[in-house]
């Protein structure tokens, strides 16, 4: 069985890119601590690089996070191993949460050696825009799972359908899904959401987040690459979302809470109890943070006091 879909009485806690709030994002020893907080696994995000090598980062550029100017997809395995992780990283909002030491970029197949067979993995495939040359994204992260037999701890994810398609055609048995993000409307979300003059409270939605929210509980792009999963931005998920995938016999993960990246939402929004507590009461799967130690004393609090709903999805599918 593929622990995401084991029997749950709350939502799983998985470290967003690890554990940023002790070391930097999609590091090995971000991967480690983010076990020792008492997560149940991470999220990680991935690119390929020039020779084909699938390397743990999460910006196309390189400068944020490494101090140098490249593009991460241009780069060679040889180019990107000499480049570090720096002490200093930009949280997007003018400030910086500083480390103690730089980290080194990861292979994909060097975290799943390193991390424990019942640590459960959400791969990102990192994409920006469709990009049809990048298909074969998905098939050698598929062969990668296959080669360190990660089928029953891995799930994965991107907004791509080009590289969750050739991963299912690669290895149709690794559970896959569409991720949806509030920001994918582009322009016409800006537009959209001029008229939005009253807000959903409850779940915190704009007006392009409710159309967003028709989309994914349609599902259209999920039939289309036979998704047994979904990733999505918490304010686009609420419990009827929730139940009609949990129909489906699929899983449901909310991101990101708690971030230290704060450059592509409201990060009020994504760092209150309030927000944590609403997100796991929709019934969801799993949820993504950047503060695991927060989001599990809540979790704990919560369920201890039987405020967190029993309708976690119990069949694989």
């Amino acid at each position: 069985m593929n622990g995401f879909f084991a029997p749950s009485s709350t939502p799983r806690v998985l470290g967003h890119r690890g554990a940023p709030t002790h070391f930097q994002e999609n590091t090995l020893a971000g991967f480690r601590k983010a076990k020792d907080l008492g997560a149940q696994g991470i999220e990680l995000d991935v690119f390929m690089t020039r020779d084909e090598k699938v390397v743990v980062f999460h910006d196309e550029e390189t400068e944020r996070l490494t101090g140098e100017k490249n593009r991460i997809t241009d780069m060679t395995w040889d180019e990107v191993s000499r480049l570090s992780i720096q002490k200093s990283i930009d949280r997007g909002d003018g400030t910086h949460v500083k480390y103690s030491g730089e980290h080194k970029i990861p292979l994909l197949e060097e975290v799943i050696w390193e991390l424990p067979d019942d640590f459960l993995i959400n791969i990102e495939m990192k994409a920006y825009t469709l990009d049809w040359s990048r298909r074969h994204t998905g098939t050698h992260v598929a062969e990668i799972i296959k080669n360190t037999g990660a089928h029953n701890r891995v799930i994965v994810t991107s907004f791509d359908f080009f590289m969750l398609e050739y991963l299912e055609r690669n290895c149709p048995e690794i559970h896959s899904g569409f991720a949806y993000d509030g920001s994918m409307l582009g322009g016409l979300g800006e537009w959209l959401n001029r008229f939005d003059f009253q807000q959903d409270s409850e779940a915190q939605r704009t007006v392009s987040d409710n159309l967003l929210n028709m989309l994914l509980r349609g599902n259209t792009v999920g039939q289309f690459i036979q998704s047994t999963v979904v990733d999505a931005q918490h304010t686009l998920l609420d419990s009827e979302t929730v139940t009609a995938f949990h129909n489906r016999n699929m899983l449901v993960g909310a991101y990101t809470l708690f971030p230290e990246d704060r450059r592509y939402s409201d990060f009020r929004s994504q760092n209150s109890d309030e927000e944590a507590l609403r997100v796991a009461s929709a019934g969801v799967d799993w949820i993504e943070c950047d503060d695991i130690a927060r989001l599990l004393e809540i979790l704990s609090h919560e369920r201890h006091n039987d405020h967190l709903p029993n309708n976690y999805i119990n069949n694989v599918v």
